[in-house]
């Protein structure tokens, strides 16, 4: 078991510690998750043994860092993102990383949700740290 220092699951299981932001919700939807799950497995690579549940490479960045869309089958879901995300070179407007990375997030999100056939809702953003317990 992957526990954060409150006792909770944590989403991302790591042998070492690991710090990475969460932005957690639900898969809204009458289907039942094994449906979603297959579709999520035909449009991304399922990624065994680094989550608590199910976890999905969405994205891999060009700055040493990845998007994976994690979900279980009470459809709880988050997506993390991993390492570093650093686009500000782009743009030279002052806070053009945070666009970035908002704008990348929104679309990342919105494709997540046509490949599942379901909308993502997104509601908590926060940082975790995942610790292995044992």
């Amino acid at each position: 078991m992957f526990l954060k220092a409150d006792g909770t699951e944590v989403w991302l299981q790591s042998s070492t510690k690991l710090p990475y932001i969460s932005l957690s919700g639900f898969i809204e939807t009458s289907e039942e998750y094994a449906t979603i799950r297959l579709r999520l497995r035909q449009a991304y690579e399922l990624l065994s043994g680094i989550a608590s549940d199910d976890a999905f490479l969405v994205q891999e960045l060009k700055d040493n860092g990845a998007l994976v869309f994690c979900a279980r089958s009470d459809k709880n879901c988050a997506l993390l993102l991993l390492g570093k995300f650093d686009r500000g070179r782009e743009k030279r407007k002052p806070c053009a990383v945070l666009e970035n990375l908002v704008e990348m997030i929104e679309n990342s999100v919105d494709e997540i949700g046509r490949q599942a056939g379901a909308i993502i809702r997104l509601e908590v953003v926060q940082s975790e740290l995942a610790v292995r317990s044992r």
